[in-house]
């Protein structure tokens, strides 16, 4: 997805409109596509504020994030709980199909990870004792 238009663009717009340019003339004063200066007069015709609407998804929302409590309750029920018995446990409770990725990438975003090494550098599994 491109950046949005700058907002010196969209003002230079709007004032060329109040002048009394159509929409399509100031867009092809400043360059602009078709389909912007339509969508840009239309705004400007309805007193609509022209500043770039939020790019991307909205924070919050996705297939997933409903049953964030329900992870994170299975979460602190077993600690090593693996995304494969998240997946199946949401699958036989909610019969909601999804993949591990999906689930790794809702956790990630409220703040849950997991070490698989060891703390410290240092630190090694202990051995077990030799049988004489």
């Amino acid at each position: 997805m491109s950046n949005a238009l700058s907002m010196d663009l969209r003002l230079r717009f709007k004032q060329l409109m109040d002048e009394g340019q159509r929409a399509s003339a100031a867009g092809r004063t400043l360059l602009l596509s078709r389909a912007t200066a339509a969508r840009w007069g239309k705004k400007v015709r309805n007193d609509e504020p022209l500043e770039p609407q939020r790019a991307g998804r909205l924070k919050g929302s996705g297939k997933l994030e409903p049953f964030l409590a329900f992870f994170t309750e299975l979460i602190d029920q077993d600690p090593d709980i693996t995304l494969a018995e998240l997946q199946s446990a949401l699958l036989a409770a909610h019969e909601v199909k999804c993949s591990t990725s999906g689930i790794d990438a809702l956790l990630r975003r409220h703040g849950y990870t997991f070490k698989k090494k060891p703390d410290c550098a240092g630190a090694r599994q202990a051995r077990s004792a030799r049988s004489p």
